[in-house]
């Protein structure tokens, strides 16, 4: 009887220690690309009946956020990430060009991006060796850079830089999906810094 006991915890601890993915130490790096470009979006939909003479452009939210376990459950990071927008418009000039008898054609573009650093805390929900369901919340700054630029050789590009509120935040929940004991899937769904949805791949150190 005692043989059987002691077999039996023996096997409890072992499933305990390999259902438990995640501990005190542990490094966790992800890579993500968020959705959507809520800027990109709003300009797209504003300029789709204006012709070919409009062009949006834009790519993000995409970051990478690191993670320090300080517990099992506990664990502050740092996330940084950006995004970028650009408009674009194509017209011909009022002035004929006199070598060319022709009047030249010009472009004209608006670009802005935003760069946002934060501080994390998350909270492991669940923490298996397949699944990691976590709250993340956080705060930090963030700073957005306007820039004009035109083929028109009478207008000069001018870059401004500055954000009315250089406050990057973030609330949400997120998964990692474990493919091995290092390399993962990650999926995160809140509001603010980075997207109402992003995904990307994890490691763990």
């Amino acid at each position: 009887m005692k043989k059987i006991i002691l077999f039996a915890a023996l096997m409890i601890g072992a499933n305990n220690v390999s259902a438990q993915a995640l501990s005190q130490g542990t490094i966790l790096v992800d890579a993500y690309y968020g959705f959507p470009n809520l800027y990109k979006t709003i300009l797209s939909t504003a300029y789709a009946d204006l012709g070919d003479n409009y062009n949006v452009t834009g790519y993000g939210p995409v970051g990478v956020r690191g993670e320090y376990l300080m517990s099992e459950k506990i664990g502050i990071g740092i996330d940084f990430g950006m995004n970028s927008l650009g408009v674009s418009y194509d017209y011909t000039g009022s002035t004929m060009d006199t070598a060319t008898q022709a009047y030249p054609s010009y472009t004209d573009e608006i670009s802005t991006t935003k760069i946002g650093v934060m501080v994390t805390l998350n909270y492991h929900i669940v923490n298996t060796d397949k699944v990691d369901f976590y709250f993340i919340a956080g705060a930090g700054y963030k700073n957005r850079s306007w820039k004009y630029e035109s083929t028109d050789p009478d207008y000069e590009s001018t870059t401004v830089s500055g954000t009315l509120i250089p406050v990057a935040a973030r609330i949400g929940i997120g998964t990692r999906f474990w493919f091995t004991d290092n390399i993962g899937a990650n999926v995160d769904l809140g509001f603010g810094h980075s997207g109402l949805l992003n995904a990307g791949l994890s490691f763990k150190f």
